[in-house]
C-alpha cells in the first residue's frame, strides 16, 4: 500500500510542481476604432448652457483638480472654445505583500471643446514616460514575460483616467461662482 501511495505521488508530484499558471488576461480599456490607441471620449449634453459659461467650469476645474494648472495647460482659448491640457501622473501596481508601488509615469492629452448646450471632452495620447516615451498599447501584448505587471499597470491607468472624465463631468454640473467687483 505505501508504494502504491509513494508511486502515485511521484508522478502526481511534478505535475503539480510544473504545472502552468494561468495566463494573465489584459484589462479592457476604450479603444479609438481608427486609431487602435487608448482614448477616453464623450460627447455630454449640457442644454442650456453657454459655451462660455462651460468654458469657465472646465477652466475652474482644471484649476482645482491639477496641483500646478500652469503646468498642464497647453491652450485656452476662449474664441474657438478650447482647452488643451497636457497632464502625467504615476501608475501604481500592487506588490503580493499588498504594498502599493509606483509602476510608470504615464502622460496624456486632455481636450475640451465646447458647443452651444453640449461639450466633448478627449483623453488621448496615453505615453509611458521614459527616456523616450511609448504609447501605452505596447503594454497590452499577452505574451510579454512581464505581462502580469503591465497588466496591473493598465488597470492603474484606466482607473485614473476614469477618474479625471467623472470628474470633469460631475464639476461641468455645477455652475461657476461668478465675484462682484467692489463699487465704488
Amino acid at each position: 500500500m505505501k508504494k502504491i501511495i509513494l508511486i502515485s505521488l511521484f508522478f502526481v508530484l511534478p505535475s503539480l510542481v510544473f504545472a502552468q499558471k494561468n495566463k494573465p488576461v489584459a484589462p479592457v480599456l476604450p479603444m479609438d476604432t481608427e486609431t487602435n490607441m487608448v482614448s477616453y471620449s464623450a460627447v455630454v449634453d449640457a442644454t442650456g448652457e453657454t459655451q462660455k459659461e462651460m468654458y469657465a467650469r472646465a477652466i475652474k476645474w482644471v484649476k482645482e483638480f491639477y496641483p500646478i494648472p500652469s503646468s498642464v495647460f497647453q491652450v485656452q482659448d476662449s474664441v474657438n472654445m478650447k482647452i488643451v491640457c497636457k497632464g502625467k501622473f504615476d501608475a501604481k501596481r500592487t506588490l503580493k505583500n499588498g504594498t502599493q508601488q509606483t509602476a510608470e509615469r504615464i502622460i496624456y492629452t486632455l481636450t475640451i471643446q465646447f458647443k452651444e448646450g453640449r461639450y466633448k471632452y478627449e483623453i488621448t495620447k496615453v505615453l509611458i514616460q521614459g527616456a523616450t516615451s511609448v504609447p501605452v498599447e505596447k503594454y497590452f501584448d499577452e505574451n510579454d514575460p512581464a505581462a502580469e505587471d503591465h497588466f496591473a499597470t493598465l488597470t492603474s491607468v484606466d482607473e485614473h483616467l476614469t477618474n479625471i472624465a467623472n470628474s470633469l463631468k460631475t464639476r461641468m454640473e455645477q455652475p461657476s461662482v461668478k465675484v462682484k467687483k467692489d463699487e465704488w
